[in-house]
């Protein structure tokens, strides 16, 4: 019993979790700063977040059109296998309004693709 009850105190009041705390092969997301940074050395992702930019660079029925285009479609194919599909920002951070623009290039054109 007092094996238990040392147990449910290290889970529940000092929060130790004994368990792994992630599946193995997960990592924890790269902020988009960063993420932009790898893209970057990479010129096949380099080349197709210009691109992404690019289209969603114009307003209302223009950017629509560009994001129909077969060249944004392609770049947001790519942009799902990158690193920059997975990026996340946190509130607070250093350069959050760069991690928020590298973010939204990237989701906004996929919720108004797909």
């Amino acid at each position: 019993v007092c094996v238990f009850v040392c147990l449910l105190y290290l889970f529940v009041v000092a929060g130790v979790c004994v368990c792994d705390p992630a599946p193995p092969g997960w990592a924890e997301p790269l902020d988009c700063v960063r993420a932009s940074e790898l893209c970057n050395q990479k010129p096949q992702c380099s080349s197709q977040f210009r691109i992404m930019r690019q289209c969603l660079s114009g307003g209302g029925r223009e950017r629509s059109t560009m994001l129909a285009s077969r060249e944004c479609r392609g770049a947001l194919e790519v942009l799902r296998d990158s690193t920059l599909y997975d990026c996340r920002c946190k509130r607070g951070m250093k350069k959050e309004l760069q991690c928020l623009q590298n973010y939204w290039s990237i989701h906004m054109g996929l919720t108004e693709v797909f």
